[in-house]
């Protein structure tokens, strides 16, 4: 059964990563190039969505402890493929936002769910570590292969039919599940109702603002959501603003250098694995922030698009790495009762994060420029990583605290 667990997982993660990876590029590249919307429509658009998720977050987590982990994360993948299809060929810009707001939620659905269920079906978080962080590093090979694949296929076909077909794939994954994943280590709690809510929504809260280096996970996850917004939004936008090759394919050269952007996160993942047991991940997560950092102030000054591109592959691979090292640092301080709900948490300090950021970097670059958003965005980065290194000297401490 273990065996079986870990394929699902590992299977799981790779079609997620290879299909969202390359949605994202290949549907802003169709909102600068087709729809033509501006900065600040792009990140207000993706502020909508976040906003989604904070409203989302915890009740979607609170549903997967209390009912089914299994469920949840299914329901993520056949209500979230549908939207990106829709996302495909809709081009009225309220139509686009419904379409946003419905992929956020069902991201929601996934947030902290899947962790909550390997976790449980492994019997342990210690068990369960190595495979999230091995899983991490096979999803940097599937993003290569996912964004290139779709890419090649909108540069043969359109921008339409590639992400109609990545959708269909997004959706049929999720169905396949509902015979294949198993769910025997879950007790659903027969308290349920509005009381079960209320009880999982104050411990989860409890769990994240009572342990300190949870505390400051939390923190650094909310600067982190402040600053990203403006990069996830507005670095296609900037690339075609430093200037595109006009012979090639706008959607090939992006997803090629998304696909070498993974490999920018696999070799710092590869690193900062060695580093990732216990408190070790929170310099891990310093020295990889520090590093975003530099890569955002490279993407926002450089007119150069061949090293604007090395500053967007070292932004976003850097902070792709630090994905699985955030979920190990919170898997650490998440009891198995609480555990999605404490990983929602998670998602929602991000998601509120991004929508105060968004709003304000967004009015930024549609005031002044770009760049100007990007270099505070820089800024806010390195503040992360600052506020990251303070966990260390407290970890031993908040570990006693939950036990």
């Amino acid at each position: 059964m273990t065996v079986g667990v870990e394929r699902i997982y590992m299977q799981t993660g790779l079609v997620r990563r290879a299909t969202l990876s390359a949605f994202w590029p290949l549907f802003f590249v169709r909102l600068v190039t087709d729809v033509e919307l501006s900065p600040l429509q792009l990140v207000l658009l993706g502020t909508v969505m976040e906003l989604s998720i904070l409203i989302a977050e915890v009740p979607t987590g609170i549903v997967a402890d209390l009912y089914s982990r299994k469920w949840s994360v299914i329901a993520a993948f056949i209500l979230g493929g549908p939207a990106i299809m829709a996302s495909a060929v809709v081009e009225n810009y309220w139509a686009l936002v419904v379409v946003q707001s419905l992929i956020g939620i069902a991201a929601t659905f996934e947030s902290g769910a899947e962790t909550a269920w390997v976790t449980d079906e492994l019997g342990s978080s210690k068990k369960a570590e190595p495979l999230i962080l091995r899983r991490a590093q096979w999803q940097m090979g599937a993003v290569v292969a996912g964004v290139l694949g779709f890419a090649g296929l909108a540069s043969i076909t359109t921008l339409t039919t590639s992400l109609i077909v990545l959708g269909g794939v997004y959706t049929l994954w999720g169905v396949g599940l509902v015979q294949r994943m198993p769910e025997t280590n879950f007790q659903r709690d027969e308290h349920g109702g509005w009381s079960g809510f209320a009880n999982m929504l104050r411990r989860g809260w409890e769990l994240s603002s009572g342990t300190k280096a949870l505390r400051v996970l939390v923190l650094v996850i909310f600067i982190t959501g402040l600053a990203k917004e403006a990069i996830d939004r507005l670095d296609v936008q900037r690339l075609v603003d430093v200037g595109l090759p006009e012979d090639l394919d706008e959607a090939l050269v992006i997803g090629v250098i998304v696909a070498v952007r993974s490999s920018f996160a696999a070799g710092a993942l590869l690193i900062a694995r060695r580093r990732a047991t216990g408190r070790g991940v929170v310099v891990a997560i310093t020295g990889l922030l520090l590093g975003v950092a530099v890569g955002v102030v490279v993407l926002a000054h450089v007119e150069m698009l061949a090293v604007a591109a090395l500053g967007l592959m070292l932004q976003g691979g850097l902070h792709l790495a630090t994905v699985p090292l955030v979920t190990t640092w919170a898997n650490n301080f998440a009891p198995s009762s609480a555990r999605a709900t404490v990983h929602s948490f998670i998602g929602q300090a991000e998601a509120f994060g991004e929508i105060l950021g968004g709003i304000a970097l967004g009015a930024v670059a549609e005031i002044f420029t770009v760049p100007t958003a990007m270099t505070l965005s820089a800024v806010l980065f390195a503040i992360a990583a600052i506020t990251a290194l303070s966990a260390r000297p407290t970890w031993e401490t908040s570990v006693q605290d939950i036990r």
